[in-house]
Formats: structure tokens, sequence, C-alpha cells
């Protein structure tokens, strides 16, 4: 089992996500919660399937991370008068992403220069298994 390689990805990706959060902390958000801040600013009003599919998680899970930036006023529902509910980012998430990325910055340096080279082969990695 040691050289299981689900099993080291998913450690990384556990050092790696408490890494981002601890560094996000201070503006109350998580690294997936920037993630949809961050997707919504740049796509702007989706739908909660688009967003999940956009940061490759599950639609239950983004739906979850998603309530605590509705009731921060962060998102809001979209008025789009289409079938599904879109979701788009308000002028307060704007200001709090902009804050979050100033924090992201410092902590992506540090990470990127802690693993060098591997920090590269790390995205071809990810690309590879994607795939599969």
């Amino acid at each position: 089992m040691s050289s299981c390689v689900c099993l080291h990805v998913r450690r990384a990706a556990r050092v790696l996500t408490r890494l981002y959060d601890e560094a996000l902390a201070p503006c109350g958000l998580t690294s997936m919660q920037l993630g949809t801040l961050d997707s919504l600013g740049d796509f702007g009003p989706m739908t909660v399937n688009r967003l999940a599919t956009i940061n490759s998680h599950e639609r239950s899970a983004t739906w979850r991370g998603l309530q605590p930036l509705i009731r921060r006023g962060l998102v809001r529902r979209a008025e789009t008068g289409g079938k599904a509910d879109r979701y788009e980012i308000t002028g307060q998430g704007r200001t709090v992403l902009a804050e979050a990325l100033e924090l992201w910055k410092g902590v992506q340096g540090r990470v990127v220069t802690h693993l060098g080279e591997d920090a590269a082969r790390l995205t071809l990695i990810a690309d590879k298994l994607d795939a599969l």
C-alpha cells in the first residue's frame, strides 16, 4: 500500500488544501470558495452545474461551498430569467476576491518555490490523470 499513487496524491492534496486554507483564513475563505469566486468573476453568472464542471468538483460539493458565500453576500442568484438558477459574484464578493488573491499569491509563491521544478511536473501529472 505504501506505493499507492492514490494514497500519495490524496495526502499531497490534503497538505496543499490546508496550506492554502490557512493562508486565506484572514479573508474568511477556503481554497474551494476562492475558486468559486474566481470562476464567477472570470466567467460571469452561471449555474451550479457549470460552476462544478469548471472547478472539477461534484455538484453537491459546489452547492455546499456556495451557501456560505451567498450568506455573506459575496454571491447572489442572478436575475437572468432562464430555466435554471444562475449565480453571480457581488461587488462585495469582488472586494473579498481581490483580498484573497493577494493572500493566494503569497502561499502560491511559497509552494512553487518549495517545489521548484516539481511544481510544473505536478501540473503535467494532473493533466495526464485527467485524460484517464
